[in-house]
């Protein structure tokens, strides 16, 4: 499946605007403020759902109470999203296959890898935001991963509330030991098995859209080493006088981290800014091969302004890499040296 048609109305920096896609490489460039990453969003909510950059109400035209969004793919399913803030009450809906829904189904959700230049924190950001990658790649790839996450998060906040409580005790913190060891070990256990299945291939990745020598090793490290429901029970029952004097759950998946290694040494010290971007890109090469592996269908590649501090020699390899995929870049200027590139020139207003 690919897409083959946007059309968008009041979103964003568009009053309206419409383009055609092509099937492999589709490059829309334009001046800083020109809309680019706007239609980006736009595809992505069209297939996951949900946008990567905000609220609905952030997303209507300055001046205007409604936008809509139209999506044409090789499916031969058209799907159209409304949102109407007129009224007492917003309203939004999908219309997708002539069946009308609050939600994006999931039968109708399409996967999507995304690349944005926020990703570049990821390897010297918070501990947070890698956690928060390894929770959405894997919710995409697994269902009960996303059903144990939820479940876990939910069972953290009642510990939490507990906790700040007065006189609590070991007893009434038990209940919800029990739900964070089981649904915590399944989380950390998919997150070590995704960690382990990125290092069998991220040299190799990173190698082949960097186009450097054997010695630029990247590896990947999961900080947990716990995965048992038992061993996890029995630390949160030792953490009880620490968390009832801090008033939180100290340990937990809602702790753990990754760290980057490039050449052995931690990639947020001492990788560049471009082998930095080459890192995530390696990253989200393997996502879209894991979905691909999982469901089938290779997902859609949204790469928005990946080309920055890439010379010509990665960014053709780049290219390369995600072959027999549809990916819709934005730039600034042309993409020079990819003659089968769909060039989408995008005006300011």
């Amino acid at each position: 499946m690919h897409v083959t048609a946007l059309h968008v109305r009041q979103f964003r920096n568009h009053k309206e605007y419409r383009c055609r896609l092509a099937a492999t490489v589709n490059v829309i460039y334009g001046s800083n403020g020109s809309g680019k990453t706007s239609l980006l969003e736009a595809v992505c909510l069209a297939y996951k759902g949900t946008s990567f950059r905000g609220h609905d109400k952030d997303m209507v035209h300055r001046g205007s109470e409604w936008y809509r969004v139209s999506m044409s793919d090789t499916s031969n399913i058209d799907r159209v999203i409304t949102f109407d803030n007129r009224g007492e009450r917003a309203r939004k809906q999908w219309t997708v296959d002539s069946k009308n829904t609050a939600r994006l189904p999931q039968k109708f959700r399409y996967p999507v890898i995304l690349f944005t230049p926020d990703d570049l924190r990821l390897i010297d950001g918070s501990p947070a935001r890698r956690r928060k990658y390894l929770d959405d790649i894997l919710s995409q790839l697994n269902p009960a991963y996303h059903t144990a996450l939820r479940r876990y998060e939910r069972a953290l906040v009642q510990r939490n509330r507990l906790l700040k409580t007065r006189d609590v005790s070991g007893d009434q913190l038990f209940p919800w030991n029990v739900i964070l060891s089981e649904s915590g070990s399944m989380v950390i256990s998919t997150r070590r098995q995704f960690v382990k299945t990125v290092n069998d291939s991220i040299t190799q990745k990173y190698q082949q859209i960097a186009g450097v020598a054997d010695e630029d090793e990247v590896s990947v490290e999961y900080t947990a080493k716990d995965t048992s429901a038992h061993a996890l029970l029995s630390h949160y029952e030792d953490c009880f006088e620490r968390d009832r004097l801090q008033g939180y759950t100290t340990a937990g998946p809602h702790r753990h981290d990754i760290q980057v290694s490039l050449r052995g040494t931690p990639a947020e010290n001492h990788a560049s800014r471009g082998e930095v971007r080459t890192i995530i890109l390696a990253l989200k090469y393997i996502e879209a091969d894991m979905i691909a592996a999982q469901f089938g269908t290779s997902p859609l590649i949204l790469l928005d302004d990946v080309f920055g501090e890439l010379d010509s020699t990665r960014q053709q390899h780049l290219i390369e890499t995600f072959n027999n995929q549809q990916i819709i870049i934005t730039s600034t200027h042309p993409i020079e040296g990819i003659d089968f590139a769909h060039q989408i020139r995008l005006a300011e207003g």
